[in-house]
């Protein structure tokens, strides 16, 4: 029996989550090919430091960004069956923005939009916007499924063991 096709929502969600995918994917080469250059951009005209400790969160970044991409890529592949692969981006994205908007609230200066604390600050302006409108998606992709939902499918029933064979020495069978 052939699958339901899918509904508008999901087309939707499958050709957005095929642009997070790819848009996820490059900017993680940026990240690993020229974190100065990304800083630069997102601090509007801020020189980054290549220190160790900038070199980690580097590495931790282009991370983040090929496990977005490769979600996104299996959400876009099947939105209906693979939607729920959305949820670690979405987690990530509020993650990052809240994160930013308290390291903004708590440690800033006072001229933070004419310093380098102006990347901290993309990361929230950029990140809340992409959860909202992922998240967005998401939902209505699914009217009326909620992550409390029971399953609709149980675990295929296992086979009963093989009875054990009784190895002797010598060969004599009791």
């Amino acid at each position: 029996m052939p699958l339901p096709q899918l509904s508008r929502q999901e087309v939707r969600l499958g050709r957005f989550a095929a642009f997070c995918s790819a848009l996820y994917g490059v900017l993680g080469l940026l990240f690993a090919i020229s974190p100065g250059w990304t800083f630069r951009v997102a601090a509007l005209g801020a020189r980054a430091e290549l220190t160790p400790e900038v070199r980690f969160w580097q590495v931790l970044g282009v991370a983040m960004m090929a496990t977005n991409a490769v979600a996104c890529a299996l959400v876009a592949h099947s939105p209906r069956e693979r939607r729920v692969a959305l949820l670690p981006v979405l987690a990530g994205q509020l993650t990052g923005s809240a994160v930013a908007l308290l390291l903004m609230a708590g440690f800033a200066p006072a001229d933070w939009a004419e310093s380098a604390w102006r990347a901290v600050f993309s990361v929230f302006a950029t990140g809340l916007p992409l959860f909202a409108l992922s998240a967005w998606l998401f939902h209505s992709a699914a009217p009326g499924v909620h992550l409390s939902s029971a399953p609709t499918q149980s675990a295929p029933e296992l086979p009963s063991p093989p009875k054990p064979v009784r190895l002797t020495a010598g060969g004599k069978q009791p």
